[in-house]
Parts: structure tokens; sequence; C-alpha cells
């Protein structure tokens, strides 16, 4: 009979831990949430008049190359020189559980030369990696998804930051599908 039981336990805990979604993808969606956060940053940090000539190279039968002058912010080039350094702004970040949500995310430790003022709505998460893992989930996403975060922000600069993070971290990538927001 306590044989049974002990069955009975273990099939309930397996079942309960086959629900939860492995923590490397938890982990991954909340640094595809940061990673959006920063990059849209990065954008509003721009002067909105700052424009960069793009076309080709090409030059036509005039001797003149066709060229137009479009807004830096979120333009590919930006984007591609943002990309190369954004992943490094994660070592500012910390794994941390929503207190009310239950919700994993990874937190600014500092903003604005000051302690996040929100640090008390958290509860950290203990990392072994030191938080290492959220950089290189960064660096991953960046490699994997660098044409669509190029081609996102260039038409979404403009969104709120929660439309954007739904949109790409659910839609774009599917990165934050099937994790739930514990209650």
């Amino acid at each position: 009979m306590r044989i049974v039981q002990v069955l009975v336990v273990a099939a309930v805990v397996s079942c309960a831990f086959a629900v939860k979604p492995p923590k490397s993808k938890v982990v991954k969606c909340a640094v595809c949430r940061s990673l959006v956060s920063e990059l849209q940053s990065a954008i509003l940090e721009v002067d909105p008049r700052k424009k960069i000539d793009v076309g080709s190279y090409r030059i036509e039968a005039d001797g003149k190359q066709k060229l137009s002058a479009v807004k830096y912010a979120g333009s590919e080039v930006h984007m591609m020189e943002t990309l190369e350094t954004v992943c490094q702004s994660m070592k500012d970040y910390a794994q941390a559980k929503h207190k009310e949500t239950g919700r994993m995310e990874a937190i600014k430790l500092v903003v604005g030369g000051a302690m996040n003022p929100r640090m008390s709505e958290y509860e950290m998460v203990q990392d072994p990696d030191l938080n290492k893992g959220l950089e290189f989930h960064c660096e991953a996403i960046v490699e994997e998804f660098e044409d669509e975060i190029t081609s996102f922000f260039k038409s979404k600069a403009d969104s709120s930051l929660l439309d954007l993070q739904e949109e790409f971290c659910n839609d774009t990538t599917s990165l934050c599908t099937d994790i739930k927001d514990e209650l």
C-alpha cells in the first residue's frame, strides 16, 4: 500500500512539473522583454531630427547616386549598431519574480543612476551563474532573430513598450508563447 502512495505522489509531482515550461524558456522570455525595452530606449535616445542617407550604390547615367534621407532612429543602420552592444546591458539586470503576479522578469537594477524604485515589487531569484545567463540568452536571441529585430523596430518604433514586448516576444519570435504568468 505504501508503494502505491509513493507512486501516486510521484505521478502527481511529475505532472505538475510537466505543465510548467522549462526554466530556460521562462528566462529567455524575460530576457526578450528586457531586450525589447533596451532597444526601444536606444531608439528614443536618438535625436528624432537626425537623418541618414540610404539608397543604392549604383551610379545613374547622370553620374549621381540615388539616395534618400531617412530617420536614423530605428533605421537598419541604427539597429545593426545597437545590436552589437545591447546585450552588454544585461549585466545590469537580475532575475526576479514579481510579488503579486508571480511573473519571472529580468529587471534593471539601476535606473537613472539610482536603485530601481520598483525593486520592492520583486523577489530576487538567486542565480548560480550570477546572471551571466541573461547576457547569454540575449546574445542567442539577437543572433537568431537579427533580421526580425531590424525589420520589426523599423516599422513599429513608435508603439508602446508593452505592445512591442507582446508583439515581438509572442507573435514575431514565439519566445513567450506557452508561458503563463503565475498568480
